[in-house]
């Protein structure tokens, strides 16, 4: 995850045009956007949270986008070692100034700010920065690496909801079934919550890829960034792009782990929802303290 971070990075110390300045609710379908959670952030040494999400937006119709994938990204500088933190969209939660709901209908109701502020009073984790992408980027992104070789747990067919029609083992994913596979829900045994952690795994893919890549050849960031830069929207300055990007080309996926944040299954009325358990507070903890997992 690091390195796609690395390589949304890069790609935008080359993007041509002004900062990003337009309303979120008018770019929550455009490819990846990035953005500062706290205005007066300046990048340290130390540990760097940014929280990822994925939105269910689609073209012509993202004023109601929801969000579809949530993780915390935790890097601390000094050891080298990470975390992807996931947690389930259905999650019943307090939302800052709304009352209580699914954690990604803060997306809906206040955009990625929102969405952070709601994750640091769940977690007392201080975000820095958010990078938000829709299906039409993920897409884009696979695309551009020419697919994702990725262990797939077990046969998925779901032609009616995600489009997964997948074997099990080792597969080479193109961007069709790269989404299909972040998508699916209905060919796992706890739905949602397997669905939340196969985004962690598949977001550790692409960083092995990327490290590859550019072991193999330096120029594979220039090319990224060239294929990026066109779909990138940000309102942070290049040069801490450019730092971020320097510390993301350093990190190794074998050190960054991949939790989901535990739940039980309920309702609350008629909808099915699911409650972060006591047990994430350790979670929580131990990733403020040291900015892995």
């Amino acid at each position: 995850m690091r390195k796609l971070i690395a390589a949304l990075v890069l790609s935008a110390i080359v993007a041509v045009g002004a900062p990003f300045v337009a309303p979120w609710n008018q770019t929550v379908a455009s490819p990846i956007v990035i953005g500062r959670v706290h205005k007066d952030y300046q990048p340290t040494r130390g540990k760097i949270f940014v929280l990822v999400i994925g939105n269910d937006a689609r073209a012509g119709n993202p004023n109601t986008a929801r969000a579809d994938g949530i993780h915390i990204i935790g890097v601390n500088t000094e050891t080298m070692r990470g975390g992807i933190l996931n947690f389930p969209r259905d999650s019943w939660v307090s939302i800052p100034g709304s009352g209580t709901g699914r954690i990604n209908e803060a997306l809906y109701q206040g955009g990625p700010k929102l969405l952070a502020t709601t994750l640091e009073s769940i977690t007392r984790i201080h975000l820095d920065y958010w990078v938000m992408t829709g299906f039409k980027g993920f897409s884009a992104i696979i695309r551009a690496l020419g697919g994702v070789k990725l262990n797939v747990q077990r046969d998925l067919y779901d032609p009616g909801g995600s489009g997964a029609d997948i074997q099990s083992g080792v597969q080479s994913l193109d961007d069709h079934d790269s989404l299909a596979y972040v998508r699916t829900r209905h060919n796992f045994p706890q739905g949602d919550i397997d669905r939340t952690t196969n985004q962690g795994r598949f977001l550790l893919a692409m960083l092995r890829k990327l490290r590859r890549e550019v072991t193999r050849s330096p120029a594979a960031v220039m090319r990224w960034m060239a294929v990026t830069r066109k779909h990138t929207r940000l309102d942070v300055a290049p040069s801490v792009l450019f730092r971020l990007g320097v510390l993301a080309s350093q990190m190794s996926a074998r050190d960054i782990g991949n939790v989901t944040v535990p739940v039980s299954t309920g309702t609350v009325g008629a909808a099915s929802v699911v409650f972060i358990q006591p047990a994430a507070r350790s979670i929580y903890a131990r990733f403020r303290e040291h900015g892995s997992l």
